[in-house]
C-alpha cells in the first residue's frame, strides 16, 4: 500500500510540470495517435478541448469564442502570437482600425502605426465539412506556432498576429466525424453523410459571405470587419481526387473590375511564393490558374479582395474522408479548361506521380502551404501592411473625385423592411450608412430628408460598389466560336435588385448635410390598445407578425377587397383586452406600422388559417435551396415539417399530414430515384449508400403525390423541379429550353426581370415588375387545358436582362416563370426561377409565402 502511495507521488511529481504550464503535451501525446493518421479522426469537442489546453498553460495562445454555432456548438477562434503581443491587444486592434479607416492618418503617424503594428493573418479551415483535413492540422499547427523555436516559427511569433478559426462549421465537423467513426470497417467507410453537413446551407455555407444569413457567418465577419481587419486572409478547402495536388493563386480568369490591380498582384505573388517554397521542399502536384476564379464575390476566401486584403484559397486533393485512396498514374486527369491533360506545363510545373493519397499527405500540404504564407507575411510585413493603408487611403480618395460619388437608398420603398435589411447586410461589413439632413434635386433623382446615402469615399468603394451596381459578365468562350465558359458560381448578385429596392448613383459629388443613419421606421413604433389593425402586406415582416399572432391564436385576416387606402390583401387583426402586451412585444423587433382601422360599416375580410408545410430533403443532398428554405421558413415562423421519401408511400396519409408540399431545385430523375440513383453501378471498392438513404420518392410517391393533389393538396416546385411536375404528373406545360445547347441559351446565375399578374394572390404585396434569380435552364410555355391556368410571371421584354450574364435571353419573350395550374381539387404552381435563391431574393420571397 506504502509502495504503491509513493509510485502516485513519484508520477505526479514527473507529470507536474505537463499538468501545471511546463512542457506542452503534442497532439500525439494528447490524442494517443498521430493527427492524420488513416481511419482516425478528432471530433469537435476533442479540438475544442485541446485549445483550451494550450489557452491554459501557453502564454503564446488566446483562444475566444466566437459565439454560438446554428446548433448551439461554441465557434472558437485561437490568437497566437508572443506573450508581449498579447498582453496588449487592445492596442494591436486599435492600429488595425487607424490604418483601416485612414482618414484623417499623417504621414509620421503613419510610419510609427506601420513600424509598432503587427500583421494580423486569419486563417480559416474546414468550412465544408467533409473537407476534413483541415479541422484536423489545426491543433498541430497551433501546438507548433506555439511551442516551436525553430527561427522561422519565432519570427512569425514576433511579426503577426495569427487568427487561427479550426472550423468554420463546427456542426458539420462533428457530423462528418461521428459519421465516418460509425462506418469505419464497412462498405460505407468513406461515404458522405445523408444530411447536409450545415444545417441550412451544406456546401452553400461558402456563399454567405456578403449577406451573413448564417451565424458562423456572422461571427467571423466581427473579426474581418470590426475587430481585427487582418492583411491577409487563408481558407483551406479540399477538391476533387483526381486532378492536381494543390490549388493555389493566381485566380483564373476572368477578373472582376472592382478589385484592385495592385491587390491582385499582390495575392499572385503570395500565391507564386507558395508555389516555390513547396517545390523547394519536394512538394509535387501544385497547379494555379485554373478553374477557381475571383470575379464572383460570396465566398470566404474571395469576398476579403473587395475590402483590400490579400485572400487566398487553397485547395488540396481529397481522400475519402481519412480513408487512403490509391491513384495509378492513368486514373489522374486535368483540371478546367486551363489545365486540359494531366502533364507539364506552366501553371503545372511538376505533376504528381500517383500513388497512395492520405488524409495525411493533406495535413502535410496544407500546412507547408500555411506556414509558407506566414513566412512570407512575417518577411514581407511592413510592405502587406502599407498596401492595406494604400488601398484604404485610395479608394477614400477615389470615392472624392471619380463616379459614382454616392448611392441613395430612398426612404420611401415599395418594402421598407426589405430597405433595412439591405442596409444592415451592409453595416456587417463595416460599411458607413448615413442620412439625408436637407432635400435636393439632382439629374440622377431626388433627395429627400432621411433618405440613405451611402458615399463611395470610404475604404469599401469596392465592396459597396459590386454589390449595389450592376455586374456585366464577360462574355467568355471556352474556345473561339466555342460554347461559353462555365463561371465559377453565379453571375450576377446586385443587391437592390435581388432586393426589390429602389436606389440611385450619384454622378457628381454630393453636396447634402449628411447624419449617421438610424435603421429603423419611427412610425413603426407606436403603443398598442385593443381594437382592429391593419398592417399591409408589401412589408417583407408583415408575414413575420401574422406567423407569430397565429402562434397565439391571435386573429388574422386579409382584405378581400380595398378599403380606402387599404389595397386588397391588407392583413387584419383583432386585438382583444390583454393581448396588448402580446403584440407590443412582437412590434418592438418589427418593423411595420399598424393602422387602427376606425371605419363604422362592415369589412369584407377572409380568415386566414396556417397551412401545413411540408418540404421535400432529399437524403445524401444534392439539392441546397431546400436548406435554404427551411431558413427562410424559420426566419418568418413559418411552422413545416421536413419530408423523406418513406412519407411519400401513400397519398392520403400524406394529405393528413401536410396541406402544401414543396420541393427545391432538384432534377426530375433525382426526385424519381435520388441522387445516388447510379449507385448499384459504381466501381469495386467505391463506398457504398446505406439502404435507408438510398433512392428518391419512387413510382410509388408520384401515385402518392397525384392522391395528395385530388384531395386538395397544393404542391410546388422549383427551379429544375418543375421538369418532374411535367414529366411525372404531366401537367399542361412544357420546359422549352431543357434541351437547348449552351451555345444557344446559357444564363449561369442573373438577374432578369418578369411581369406580374396583379390579379394573382401570389402577387399581393409586390410591385408590377420584379427582379428574379435565373439559374437552372427552365422557362414554361403552357399548354391548352380544361381549366384555367394562370401565368403569374412572365418575360415581356426581349431582353429582361438585368444583371450578369446572359445568351439567347431573346429566347424567354413572351414565356412564362411563375404558372398556377389547378389539378383536380389541388394546385401546382411552378417556380421556373430561384424564388428564395440562398434566401438572399427578398424581392421574390413573397411569391413563395403567399403561395
Amino acid at each position: 500500500m506504502v509502495r504503491r502511495f509513493l509510485i502516485l507521488i513519484l508520477f505526479f511529481f514527473l507529470h507536474s510540470q505537463s499538468l501545471f504550464g511546463g512542457e506542452i503535451p503534442s497532439p500525439e501525446a494528447y490524442f494517443g495517435f498521430r493527427i492524420g493518421s488513416d481511419r482516425r479522426l478528432i471530433a469537435w469537442q476533442q479540438i475544442t478541448s485541446y485549445f483550451k489546453l494550450l489557452d491554459k498553460q501557453s502564454p503564446r495562445l488566446k483562444l475566444l469564442e466566437l459565439g454560438r454555432t446554428t446548433l448551439d456548438r461554441p465557434m472558437i477562434m485561437a490568437i497566437i502570437a508572443y506573450e508581449a503581443t498579447l498582453s496588449d491587444l487592445s492596442r494591436y486592434r486599435e492600429i488595425q482600425q487607424r490604418l483601416a479607416w485612414p482618414e484623417d492618418l499623417t504621414s509620421q503617424a503613419e510610419k510609427t502605426l506601420l513600424q509598432e503594428g503587427k500583421l494580423v493573418f486569419l486563417l480559416t479551415m474546414n468550412i465544408h465539412s467533409t473537407e476534413i483535413a483541415a479541422s484536423q492540422e489545426s491543433v498541430e499547427l497551433a501546438y507548433e506556432l506555439v511551442t516551436s523555436d525553430a527561427p522561422r516559427v519565432k519570427q512569425i511569433r514576433d511579426s503577426l498576429i495569427v487568427l487561427m478559426i479550426p472550423s468554420l462549421n463546427p456542426d458539420g465537423q462533428d457530423l462528418v466525424t461521428q459519421w465516418y467513426r460509425n462506418t469505419v470497417g464497412t462498405k460505407y467507410e468513406g461515404s458522405r453523410p445523408p444530411q447536409k453537413y450545415h444545417f441550412y446551407a451544406d456546401h452553400d455555407n461558402n456563399r454567405d459571405w456578403y449577406f451573413f444569413n448564417l451565424a458562423e457567418s456572422r461571427h467571423v465577419a466581427r473579426v474581418l470587419y470590426h475587430d481585427w481587419f487582418p492583411e491577409i486572409v487563408l481558407d483551406q478547402h479540399q477538391m476533387g481526387s483526381r486532378g492536381a495536388r494543390l490549388f493555389l493563386p493566381p485566380y483564373a480568369d476572368p477578373v472582376n473590375p472592382n478589385v484592385s490591380p495592385a491587390l491582385m498582384a499582390n495575392v499572385n505573388l503570395v500565391g507564386k511564393y507558395v508555389v516555390a517554397d513547396l517545390h523547394e521542399r519536394g512538394f509535387t502536384g501544385l497547379v494555379t490558374g485554373t478553374i477557381f476564379n475571383a470575379y464572383f464575390e460570396g465566398t470566404m476566401s474571395k469576398t476579403p479582395l473587395w475590402h483590400n486584403r490579400i485572400g487566398i484559397l487553397t485547395e488540396a486533393a481529397s481522400a475519402r474522408i481519412a480513408s487512403p485512396l490509391f491513384f495509378p498514374h492513368t486514373s489522374l486527369k486535368g483540371m478546367g479548361i486551363d489545365l486540359p491533360e494531366y502533364k507539364q506545363q506552366t501553371n503545372f510545373l511538376d505533376p504528381w506521380p500517383g500513388g497512395w493519397w492520405r488524409l495525411r499527405d493533406i495535413i502535410d500540404y496544407e500546412k507547408a502551404s500555411a506556414y509558407a504564407m506566414l513566412d512570407l507575411a512575417a518577411r514581407m510585413k511592413t510592405k502587406f501592411k502599407r498596401l492595406f493603408l494604400q488601398l484604404n487611403r485610395e479608394a477614400i480618395q477615389a470615392g472624392e473625385t471619380q463616379p459614382p460619388y454616392a448611392f441613395v437608398i430612398p426612404r420611401e420603398q415599395h418594402d421598407p423592411n426589405s430597405a433595412l435589411e439591405m442596409l444592415r447586410r451592409l453595416q456587417m461589413a463595416n460599411v458607413r450608412i448615413y442620412q439625408a439632413t436637407e432635400a435636393q434635386e439632382l439629374p440622377e433623382g431626388k433627395i429627400r430628408p432621411g433618405d440613405f446615402v451611402i458615399p463611395l469615399a470610404q475604404p469599401t468603394r469596392a465592396y459597396i460598389k459590386d454589390l449595389l451596381e450592376v455586374q456585366q459578365y464577360p462574355n467568355l468562350k471556352e474556345y473561339p466560336d466555342g460554347p461559353p465558359r462555365r463561371p465559377y458560381d453565379i453571375t450576377g448578385w446586385t443587391l437592390p435588385l435581388k432586393m426589390g429596392v429602389s436606389t440611385f448613383a450619384l454622378q457628381q459629388p454630393l453636396n447634402v448635410p449628411l447624419h449617421e443613419a438610424v435603421l429603423s421606421l419611427p412610425e413603426a413604433s407606436r403603443q398598442i390598445t385593443a381594437g382592429t389593425f391593419a398592417f399591409e402586406r408589401r412589408f417583407s415582416h408583415a408575414y413575420l407578425l401574422a406567423n407569430l399572432l397565429l402562434s397565439k391564436n391571435i386573429p388574422v385576416f386579409q382584405l378581400e377587397r380595398p378599403v380606402d387606402e387599404l389595397p386588397a390583401g391588407t392583413f387584419v387583426t383583432r386585438i382583444s383586452p390583454g393581448e396588448e402586451k402580446i403584440v407590443q412585444e412582437f412590434l418592438r423587433n418589427l418593423e411595420i406600422p399598424l393602422q387602427k382601422v376606425t371605419r363604422n360599416h362592415t369589412l369584407s375580410l377572409r380568415s386566414i388559417q396556417p397551412l401545413r408545410i411540408g418540404v421535400y430533403q432529399p437524403w445524401i443532398p444534392s439539392v441546397y435551396d431546400e436548406g435554404w428554405l427551411r431558413l427562410l421558413l424559420d426566419q418568418f415562423h413559418f411552422p413545416y415539417q421536413v419530408l423523406h421519401n418513406a412519407d411519400f408511400k401513400d397519398g392520403q396519409q400524406l394529405r393528413r399530414k401536410v396541406d402544401v408540399i414543396v420541393f427545391g431545385s432538384q432534377s426530375s430523375q433525382s426526385i424519381l430515384r435520388g441522387s445516388n440513383a447510379r449507385q448499384n453501378n459504381q466501381y469495386l471498392g467505391a463506398p457504398q449508400t446505406k439502404p435507408e438513404f438510398r433512392g428518391g420518392i419512387g413510382q410509388q410517391g408520384v401515385k402518392s403525390l397525384q392522391v395528395f393533389l385530388e384531395q386538395g393538396g397544393k404542391i410546388l416546385f422549383i427551379g429544375k423541379a418543375c421538369d418532374f411536375a411535367i414529366e411525372q404528373l404531366r401537367v399542361p406545360a412544357i420546359n422549352f429550353v431543357k434541351k437547348l445547347s449552351r451555345k444557344n441559351f446559357y444564363i449561369p446565375g442573373s438577374l432578369l426581370e418578369v411581369q406580374l399578374d396583379r390579379t394573382s394572390p401570389l402577387t399581393l404585396g409586390l410591385p408590377a415588375r420584379v427582379s428574379i434569380f435565373f439559374r437552372s435552364p427552365v422557362a414554361l410555355k403552357l399548354l391548352p387545358y380544361s381549366r384555367e391556368i394562370k401565368e403569374t410571371a412572365f418575360y415581356s421584354d426581349r431582353n429582361p436582362l438585368r444583371s450578369g450574364w446572359a445568351i439567347g435571353a431573346e429566347k424567354l419573350e413572351g414565356s412564362v416563370a411563375l404558372a398556377e395550374i389547378p389539378v383536380k381539387t389541388g394546385e401546382v404552381i411552378l417556380y421556373a426561377f430561384g424564388v428564395h435563391h440562398r434566401a438572399q431574393t427578398y424581392g421574390t420571397f413573397k411569391l413563395l409565402v403567399n403561395a
